[in-house]
């Protein structure tokens, strides 16, 4: 399978799109998969087609996405037009770019429980993407919803507003680090969205139960106990031509799932999480070695921190990265191309 880059990899390196392109070919990427629209200098058609030219003349193919499309999301910016006419501008973006897909999501673990109720913001999502949805089609582009933010969707929500919409239309930018932070077995999300499946943002996670419940923390490729192999024969077997864009998030602590304590408001986020579901996470929890990433960490306004923390996480994150390209060719045996 192809092997990619999601452009939020190396989000701190303060590479345009054209050094990104330079980058991943250099290391012998096949893909690279910008995910957000500021990942772009314009949507200008002249901008964009020197960017394609770019990438094809370097071998690689490329994909676009942006961020929220749902107005009622705190992630949304209704500066850049309504959910409708962001899908629509990077439809068009994506015509340009040669780009089979548009990459989005719905919004955050916390807008599961805002002030809009849940399920007003999923008829929400279902009006816009239906109101785009002709445009898509024309331009023969699938609309790829993440399974986003530590995590709004869970796999079978997901799955449910794709065939809601029409899977003509809508598939799944499947994320394999997202679901744990959402006590969700990344494989069992890989089983529920694999035949749905358009784009890909492939990491691992470090998962250990504790007394309240469990401990979850993204990792380089290797370090987790995510079932990546089993997540990979899945994608394999039904989406072979789907790339796997690797999306390596370092250099923060764990996030505690405290489902065991009743006083936590786990269960407010999630109350309708299916048993069999939520076992399959505790038995997997159960089986990992307790024990945080070694590795320079730091919470809050990257302005704020001191300069020489801020390089070593940029250099963290890049060397995070590419250890997790090496572990995705030499274990793995990703990719098309040496590198």
């Amino acid at each position: 399978m192809r092997l990619g880059i999601d452009s939020y990899s190396l989000k701190d390196q303060g590479w345009d799109a054209f050094q990104m392109l330079d980058y991943s070919a250099g290391i012998g990427l096949d893909n690279v998969h910008f995910s957000e629209r500021g990942n772009f200098a314009s949507l200008e058609p002249e901008y964009l087609r020197r960017l394609k030219a770019h990438a094809d003349e370097l071998g690689l193919s490329v994909e676009v996405g942006m961020g929220s499309f749902n107005r009622y999301a705190v992630s949304f910016k209704p500066g850049l037009g309504s959910g409708e006419q962001q899908l629509a501008d990077m439809i068009g973006a994506a015509s340009i770019m040669g780009s089979p897909v548009v990459r989005c999501f719905m919004g955050m673990e916390v807008d599961r429980t805002g002030t809009v109720p849940f399920a007003e913001q999923l008829d929400e999502c279902v009006r816009t993407l239906r109101a785009v949805a002709p445009r898509a089609r024309d331009a023969g582009i699938k609309i790829g919803v993440e399974n986003h933010g530590g995590v709004d969707l869970l796999a079978r929500e997901l799955r449910d507003l794709i065939e809601t919409v029409g899977t003509d239309v809508v598939g799944a930018c499947l994320d394999t680090g997202n679901p744990a932070y959402g006590a969700e077995d990344p494989l069992l999300s890989a089983e529920i969205l694999g035949p749905y499946t358009v784009t890909s943002h492939v990491r691992d996670t470090r998962i250990w139960a504790d007394e309240r419940g469990a401990q979850a923390q993204w990792t380089p490729l290797g370090q987790g106990n995510v079932d990546l192999r089993g997540i990979l024969a899945i994608l394999q077997a039904q989406v072979p031509t789907v790339p796997v864009d690797l999306e390596i998030i370092t250099g923060r602590g764990p996030k505690a799932l405290p489902y065991f304590d009743r006083s936590s408001k786990f269960w407010t986020v999630y109350p309708q999480m299916l048993a069999q579901d939520f076992a399959r996470f505790v038995a997997l929890a159960a089986k990992g070695a307790p024990g945080a990433l070694e590795q320079v960490t730091a919470d809050g306004n990257p302005a704020t921190q001191p300069a020489d923390l801020r390089q070593a996480l940029r250099d963290q994150q890049r060397r995070h990265f590419e250890e997790s390209v090496r572990y995705a060719k030499d274990v793995l045996g990703l990719g098309e191309r040496k590198g």
